[in-house]
């Protein structure tokens, strides 16, 4: 165990770029759950089941998943300032797109296009903050990172469902927040530098040339500890994703409060996600990360099940969804880091390329298999069904061992 520096925990090498892009990172997260605040009203206007509805999610996060490798690639070839700004941009117009869509399937197109802009931003972004940051550093610039997008992606459904109050108007609302991300995006573009020198931990990067590329798929060590990362990654994928898309409708069908109180459940579940990327980091270097993911995912499947038989009162409603943000996504970071330990220097890149890529997988079945047993069933069994992934994740995390 290793003792923290609590008086350097904010030091960062370069602040000033690390917070361009932490500020990429919260508007990627806000444009990527910009829809599911609004699914309950594009059920009522388009006529379309939650099944459909849950599929549009899907849809994105599966272009997503097909597109995060050849960013990654891309980003080391030509920089990562070019493939963020323009990342950044697609996936405003996507949401814009979705804005002006009068067809359910014009709305699968914009979710298309969204999808491949969302894809740039993790290979490309995390690169970043490993080339800007050195060893000493490292671990509090991912934390960084991560409030950022825990940040913007809180504050998706507070801003969607506020301008929708004010405006009455979904389209509106999603119009206003594509114009911001283009704006950043130009704003990114010529204000983020990238380091004239690599440091020491780039080995966490892809490599590029097509001999190295052969070499690397060769070497890498495709042992049964990997498909666990990978298989974790995508069991909690799957959780997130549902979570993120069917919280608001479980309050509204649920309860029967209007949106504006379901966004603000959605708003205070993610909250208690920001607040665990905070407090989880110096708690997976004490700890066993096998044994602290494991109780994790088995805390966050009690508290799934209690939403089948909870009252709907306002504050049981607030405080249990905050708990379960808190607990489902302090996976995120204990995972990452035993991510990190499994690495080596020689594989690390196509072993992080290969989680994410299980991670937003998990994302897109999540939405599609969660919308087939609302259909099927009540939202008061369909979400507490979501505690099965937490317990398959839980046996995933206890069996894999490297060392």
């Amino acid at each position: 165990m290793r003792a923290i520096e609590w008086k350097n925990i904010y030091r960062l090498s370069h602040p000033k770029q690390m917070g361009l892009i932490a500020i990429a990172h919260a508007l990627h997260e806000f444009y990527c759950v910009a829809l599911p605040p609004i699914i309950p009203l594009i059920v009522i206007d388009f006529d379309i089941s939650y099944a459909q509805a849950g599929w549009l999610v899907t849809v994105f996060y599966v272009v997503y998943a097909v597109f995060q490798l050849p960013a990654g690639i891309i980003a080391d070839k030509i920089g990562k300032r070019y493939v963020l700004g323009f990342g950044l941009v697609l996936l405003a117009v996507g949401v814009f797109l979705a804005s002006r869509a009068d067809t359910y399937q014009a709305l699968l197109l914009s979710q298309v296009v969204a999808g491949v802009g969302g894809s740039t931003y993790h290979p490309a972004g995390l690169s970043a903050v490993s080339d800007l940051e050195a060893d000493d550093t490292a671990g509090k610039a991912m934390g960084f990172h991560g409030l950022g997008g825990a940040i913007g992606t809180a504050l998706a459904p507070a801003v969607i469902g506020g301008i929708i109050l004010i405006t009455d108007s979904w389209r509106f609302s999603l119009s206003l927040i594509a114009v911001v991300g283009v704006v950043y995006a130009v704003v990114f573009h010529s204000k983020f530098a990238e380091p004239d020198n690599v440091i020491d931990n780039v080995e966490k990067k892809i490599v590029t040339k097509g001999e190295n590329i052969r070499n690397q798929l060769k070497n890498f060590p495709w042992d049964p500890w990997v498909v666990g990362l990978v298989t974790v990654n995508f069991l909690l994928g799957v959780e997130i994703g549902a979570a993120r898309t069917f919280t608001t409708s479980y309050v509204f069908l649920r309860s029967s409060e209007v949106v504006s109180f379901a966004n603000t459940v959605f708003f205070v579940m993610l909250v208690g996600a920001g607040v665990s990327t905070i407090v989880i980091g110096p708690l997976a270097d004490m700890f066993d990360k096998r044994n602290l993911g494991a109780l994790t995912f088995i805390v966050t499947g009690f508290l799934l099940l209690l939403t089948g038989i909870i009252p709907p009162n306002r504050i049981l409603l607030l405080g249990l969804f905050f708990l379960i943000g808190a607990m489902m996504w302090t996976t995120v970071p204990v995972m990452n880091a035993l991510t990190s330990v499994y690495a080596k220097r020689d594989f690390s890149g196509m072993l992080f390329a290969l989680t994410l890529t299980g991670s937003a997988l998990g994302n897109s079945v999540g939405p599609f298999v969660f919308g087939l047993i609302l259909e099927r069933t009540d939202i008061a069994i369909a979400y507490p069904a979501m505690a099965i992934f937490s317990v398959a994740g839980a046996i995933a995390f206890l069996a894999m061992k490297r060392f």
